[in-house]
């Protein structure tokens, strides 16, 4: 590597529009990215731990490709923040920074997030098909859409080999004095990509909702479903914001200062992905160590009021055995309707691989109403 002149070090890397330089303590991205960054990524790994832990007992194909999407995100979450000082205004970035180290990063940078984000949003895909591939045309989409995925973001590894590596014979160093002249048609290939991958983000987002809207089971629990998958929503904007961002790097030399708010909304993207796709699986883990913990019992029977019909020790003192039970001749008494929401084993693809429309047709006959012999939740050793 080539020791940069100290002189470059009193040298501003771009023009300031106000005429003002900052080398001392400018505005800087470099904590807001290196605090998204980091935070995420536990939060992720931690979602990601939990339904690895919930699953143990029989990791499927979109557990592994979970937990490899989650490995690459942790990488490329570093490299990221590794560049935590360069994300500032290039009018504010002395000249002699930039040298062999900087040139490799982009090179690194792009080379993780390719399978970072195959893998999560495959991931999602492969949920999909566990959960919802009721018939052969949904297959078929799900499919499609992993196909897709694998072309767009794969796609860009020889994108960084032509444009942001050096050639042979040639150093990290040379590359430097072409930054320049490839950056246009890096940063180009990148909106083409980022403008596809909105797309995709959107053909995620409604994939399973047809599917949800035909469940039968209690609005309040539909609605329950659907909002937890559209938290995807917010990977959805954060690639429109990496799109927006992009367009603008085309046509601006402050490539440092939109890097940063692009490597962001990449961050919020990719950990994003990897909580909806674990959140299933961490509901049903909550449910059964948490919402069947003593103290979680205990707080709750100390938080919940009486109703306004008076306590339920007064309630039960007001009914009659003949409330509770049936005699010779009388009508059954009423069965209880188990429904499935999140949490429930049988929604949530057990580990025998049962789908939604299975679930339906073993819990419900043709009137509505459960059968006797469905439950609404497996134990321990049935969390999905």
């Amino acid at each position: 590597m080539v020791a940069m002149p100290e002189y470059l070090c009193a040298v501003p890397a771009g023009v300031s529009p106000n005429g003002i330089y900052n080398f001392v303590d400018p505005p800087s991205l470099g904590p807001a990215v290196f605090g998204v960054g980091i935070s995420l990524a536990v939060i992720s790994t931690m979602f990601v731990i939990g339904r690895t832990f919930a699953k143990r007992k029989k990791l499927q194909l979109s557990d592994w490709f979970t937990i490899i999407g989650c490995l690459f995100n942790i990488a490329f979450t570093g490299v990221i923040v590794a560049q935590a000082r360069y994300y500032r205004h290039t009018w504010d970035t002395p000249v002699c920074w930039y040298d062999g180290q900087y040139a490799r990063l982009p090179f690194v940078q792009t080379t993780l997030w390719a399978p970072a984000f195959f893998f999560t949003k495959a991931a999602i895909f492969l949920l999909y098909r566990q959960l919802f591939s009721a018939g052969r045309g949904v297959r078929i989409l799900i499919d499609s859409g992993i196909v897709i995925t694998l072309l767009l973001y794969l796609s860009q590894i020889p994108l960084a080999a032509i444009y942001a590596a050096p050639r042979a014979g040639e150093s990290w160093d040379d590359l430097l004095f072409k930054l320049r002249d490839n950056a246009k048609p890096f940063t180009l290939g990148g909106t083409v990509q980022s403008a596809i991958a909105t797309a995709l983000d959107l053909y995620i987002f409604f994939l399973p909702l047809p599917t949800l809207i035909k469940l039968r089971m209690p609005s309040s629990r539909k609605w329950q479903l659907i909002g937890v998958f559209s938290t995807a929503l917010l990977g959805v904007g954060a690639s429109v914001v990496s799109l927006v961002f992009k367009a603008k790097m085309l046509s601006s030399d402050d490539s440092n200062w939109l890097g940063a708010v692009i490597s962001i909304a990449s961050l919020i993207e990719t950990n994003v992905t990897l909580i909806v796709g674990c959140m299933p699986a961490c509901a049903q883990l909550a449910k059964v160590y948490i919402g069947e913990s003593a103290l979680y019992k205990s707080l709750r029977s100390h938080l919940v009021f009486p109703s306004r019909g008076g306590t339920s020790a007064n309630k039960q003192m007001n009914h009659t055995p003949q409330d509770h039970l049936a005699t010779f001749g009388s009508p059954d008494t009423p069965r209880r309707k188990h429904y499935y929401g999140l949490t429930d084993t049988q929604l949530l693809a057990t580990q025998s691989g049962t789908t939604v429309t299975q679930v339906q047709d073993e819990a419900w006959d043709t009137d509505g109403n459960s059968r006797s012999g469905s439950t609404a939740a497996g134990g321990p050793e049935h969390v999905v």
